[in-house]
């Protein structure tokens, strides 16, 4: 199981690492109601990755089941697939790189956080893990890996519940620190850490997109051995 949890790791880390949710979790700990609005962001986040990625576990192991070598020449297109897309992103995201001394503009969705309700946040939480150009093609890659390892019941529950937990450190990281250090103590280096994100917005999205790419399209090449 270790191996397969190592090789979905990369994807874990870019998920948890993607600075849109990063930015949305600490505006919600930054509104009236911050453990509340945490946990119902962090519900949606959670539980949506875990669906998704489980599913695509599911799938992949049943499709796999019987066709071994189809399934995991299918699984290393999927990866070569993903890394292409995210290099093309990655100059996209270069090329739209505000000016020197230009202020980035701030994401539509970044205004809306802190007036949602309940609900609202768990559907946000929901989509900033899946409606996500980057993030919907990591849990299908992570998936995919993790169904076509033929691993049993039990340990594909757990290398998927491990891999939802490290994508999630950074939404639960953050909530966690303001349970234990109190909202108040917490607001000022929140309100850093969002500056630094929305100024560096586009920086660290490039840089992530430029090691995906290289990543994925090198378990790719396995297509070719």
């Amino acid at each position: 199981m270790w191996p397969v949890v190592g090789a979905v790791l990369p994807q874990a880390m870019a998920i948890a690492l993607s600075p849109i949710p990063m930015i949305c979790i600490v505006l919600v700990l930054l509104s009236d109601r911050p453990v509340r609005a945490g946990l119902c962001f962090a519900a949606g986040w959670v539980g949506a990755l875990a669906i998704a990625v489980g599913l695509v576990a599911w799938l992949t192991d049943t499709v796999a089941e019987g066709h071994e070598e189809s399934a995991r020449d299918g699984v290393d297109v999927l990866q070569l697939a993903v890394g292409v897309l995210f290099g093309v992103l990655a100059v996209r995201y270069w090329r739209k790189r505000p000016a020197p001394g230009t202020t980035p503009p701030r994401p539509a969705i970044v205004d809306r956080m802190a007036i949602l309700s309940a609900p609202g946040l768990l559907v946000a939480g929901a989509a900033a893990a899946l409606a996500n150009l980057k993030n919907l093609p990591l849990v299908l890659s992570a998936g995919s890996l993790l169904g076509g390892a033929g691993l049993g019941t039990s340990q594909s529950i757990a290398a998927v519940a491990i891999f939802v937990v490290a994508a999630s450190v950074t939404v639960i990281g953050p909530l966690l620190a303001v349970v234990l250090v109190g909202p108040s103590q917490s607001a000022r280096r929140l309100r850093s850490v969002e500056a630094w994100l929305l100024a560096n917005l586009n920086t660290i999205t490039v840089v992530l997109l430029t090691v995906l790419s290289a990543v994925l399209v090198g378990k790719g090449l396995d297509l070719f051995r």
